[in-house]
């Protein structure tokens, strides 16, 4: 393994803990690195990273109030803060499955497991930082999405470096996907699993039959790999697409309700159970999965008005068949508030908001603050403050008041 010289290398250190944060410090500058960035929390950290290139991340899972390592990398991910070329290493003394499996989801480079050595700390970073110079032209080529260009160099590093040939060929197989070439995409992977039983080969091929439009063929390698591999969470969510397109609605349902078992903080796998519950009339689930979206949103980059309209929408549905449970009504308060403090500026969202208001108020039959409300929204589309009812509720709203 080369020494790498750390002294040309810019690390930012994410750790909420003064002990920790220092020793940490104490190893890195051990190592020679002379350019060492502290972020307490995750909201500093993004900060840093929009400003600053880095080429190591040391972060913490656990961060303390706020975003945790999790959701950081996910926003990290979805914002595309980081390079290909950047390494990044999640620390954590947890070793829960749902932490792993939420950590994996959006891909660090490495773990280190708390408590470690100097000398643990230095091999992982030297591993990585290696595996990260042998792939530089390839990563410069995927941060510029020319994924031609990352293949001619994925295939260079093979030539040059065979331990990576299971790294390359799996980036190749990725890249060729990006260019719909479904065809050679398949036949890499096809081959890579002729050699080798990959996860993510069998992965890469049950896609490319779903883009090939064999749903079938998908269907059965994407069982596969949850069978091979129950951690491979992402298969779950490909295989309820393909019971949607199929219209098995129930099926996919209890697909990503195993799903969200296995690792249950991605919040745009509870939207997508949530939203499929509404579609089959499962306000229970719906409630359930939508609440936990809620709960996720707060520090997640996926924090939108959807989130919160689809739980009161849930909870309005609930209302049809009678007035909330006291727990449901306060989620219902909660929730509304947190719209009316983050997103009621929007006249489409101010509607939705007041339709919903306005159907728990029937449901529990007090007339004259449902009327109240409805006449607060007419007068806010009168200044184009709201989006006006459709036909149908003016319609509903009208019978209920006794207009």
């Amino acid at each position: 393994m080369t020494k790498q010289d750390f002294s040309k290398k810019k690390a930012l250190l994410i750790e909420d803990m003064a002990e920790a944060r220092i020793m940490q410090r104490k190893m890195l500058t051990d190592f020679g690195f002379t350019s060492i960035d502290i972020a307490m929390k995750a909201e500093t950290a993004i900060e840093l990273l929009r400003n600053t290139s880095f080429d190591v991340i040391l972060s913490d899972y656990n961060l303390g109030n706020g975003k945790d390592g999790q959701q950081l990398l996910e926003e990290i991910r979805h914002s595309k803060l980081i390079p290909n070329t950047a390494t990044y290493l999640m620390v954590t003394a947890e070793t829960s499955i749902e932490m792993v499996m939420g950590a994996i989801e959006y891909q660090p480079d490495g773990y280190i497991t708390k408590p470690f050595s100097q000398a643990v700390l230095q091999r992982r970073l030297n591993k990585l930082l290696e595996t990260k110079d042998k792939l530089y032209k390839v990563n410069v080529a995927l941060d510029a999405s020319n994924y031609k260009e990352a293949i001619q160099a994925a295939k260079q590093v093979i030539k040059q470096h065979p331990a990576l040939t299971g790294k390359c060929e799996r980036i190749i197989g990725e890249s060729l996907l990006e260019l719909k070439e479904y065809k050679k995409a398949f036949s890499l992977f096809n081959k890579t699993l002729k050699n080798r039983k990959m996860p993510w080969a069998l992965f890469g091929k049950a896609r490319c039959y779903f883009y090939m439009n064999d749903m079938e063929k998908a269907e059965q390698n994407f069982r596969q790999l949850m069978l091979d591999n129950r951690f491979f969470v992402s298969a779950y969510d490909w295989l309820a697409k393909i019971q949607v397109i199929q219209n098995k609605i129930e099926e996919a349902q209890s697909t990503l309700i195993e799903a969200i078992g296995k690792s249950p903080k991605n919040i745009l796998r509870q939207m997508e159970l949530g939203n499929i519950s509404l579609s089959i009339n499962d306000y229970i689930t719906a409630e359930m999965s939508f609440r936990r979206s809620v709960f996720l949103a707060k520090y997640s980059c996926y924090n939108t008005a959807d989130v919160y309209l689809k739980h009161l929408e849930a909870l309005a549905r609930i209302s049809d068949s009678g007035p909330l449970n006291p727990r449901q009504r306060d989620n219902f308060d909660s929730t509304l508030k947190k719209v009316h403090e983050f997103f009621f500026d929007n006249p489409d969202n101010k509607a939705k908001s007041y339709s919903y208001e306005i159907d728990i108020f029937l449901s529990e039959n007090d007339l004259s603050t449902a009327k109240q409300i409805f006449e607060v929204w007419l007068s806010e589309v009168e200044s184009n403050l709201a989006t006006p009812p459709t036909k149908q509720q003016y319609s509903t709203y009208e019978k209920s008041f006794g207009n």
